[in-house]
């Protein structure tokens, strides 16, 4: 949110939720859950212009799910498939970001599938959260009743992978997935929920309502999202990449998470930020390698 707005807004919210907290607080979340600024494509990049070849070539749908629809992009190899991969997007991306990843599995004999969560690429809506994201991947494995090989989830899409094969959403199944591959993930998202409301001007009875809104929206409280509690539960071979110099997602979120059992694993990819780590070829190999089980 830009800073000039936030300067006319911040005073105004810090006395409405004074005023009317649970209101506020309600509100706050909604606003938590809109996406705003979607990445832009830029057609001159190397790597988008390589994505958008790749895609292409994918056989392009629209799934229903309870709230709307979601686009996915289906690729597959020539003969039989060894299995399916989901591809989760980041906050603010879509499934064209995953591409790079796509041509890898690919070529390893895997049938791809690419998913624009909601109020994202394709996709309808105008709110995501846990919840919709889940909703809209379980939508998705319903439809062969079969489990995935793999699901490689970015930044949010990677919190949501992990949620959603730990059934973090009561209101849904584990999703059946064999290994799962995180990138630039979050570990927790109670620390964000925190910086939105302070960010707002949020007092506390208006933040305890942001949370309650949480709790009543996705059946758990806030502080159950959490990366590491959902690995101990989870048996799953897991990767967790990440960059050292990640700005928006820090190195220790990923630390965190390797450091709960042998069953997870940690990829350092320095140099390349939150972002440009999705388009490196050495990461997507390693993720499809990882899925491979190599």
């Amino acid at each position: 949110m830009a800073q000039v707005a936030l300067k006319v807004i911040r005073p105004v919210v810090r006395l409405s939720s004074r005023i009317a907290p649970r209101t506020v607080g309600r509100a706050a979340f909604h606003l938590f859950c809109t996406p705003f600024g979607h990445a832009r494509i830029d057609e001159k990049n190397p790597a988008l212009a390589k994505a958008k070849t790749i895609f292409a070539q994918a056989e392009h749908r629209h799934l229903t799910h309870g709230c709307g629809s979601v686009r996915v992009a289906r690729l597959a190899p020539e003969g039989p498939a060894r299995g399916r991969v989901l591809l989760v997007h980041g906050w603010l991306g879509q499934g064209l970001f995953m591409a790079g990843f796509a041509e890898k599995l690919v070529a390893r004999g895997y049938e791809v599938q690419a998913i624009d969560l909601p109020a994202h690429g394709g996709s309808s809506g105008r709110r995501l959260n846990f919840p919709l994201a889940i909703e809209a991947l379980s939508a998705l494995a319903r439809e062969s009743g079969e489990a995935f090989a793999g699901i490689i989830g970015h930044s949010f899409g990677g919190a949501v992978a992990l949620a959603a094969a730990a059934g973090g959403v009561p209101l849904f199944p584990k999703l059946g997935v064999e290994r799962i591959v995180t990138i630039a993930a979050p570990n927790a998202m109670q620390p964000y929920g925190r910086v939105f409301s302070k960010t707002l001007g949020l007092g506390q009875r208006a933040h305890a309502a942001f949370e309650g809104e949480v709790l009543a929206v996705a059946g758990r409280p806030m502080e159950s999202f959490n990366g590491s509690a959902y690995l101990q539960d989870l048996h799953q071979p897991t990767l967790v990449i990440h960059a050292p110099d990640d700005k928006e997602i820090p190195f220790s979120d990923a630390e965190a998470m390797a450091g709960v059992g042998a069953h997870v694993q940690l990829h350092a990819a320095p140099g390349l930020g939150h972002r440009r780590i999705l388009f490196d070829e050495g990461v997507q190999a390693r993720a499809a390698e990882f899925i491979a089980g190599s």
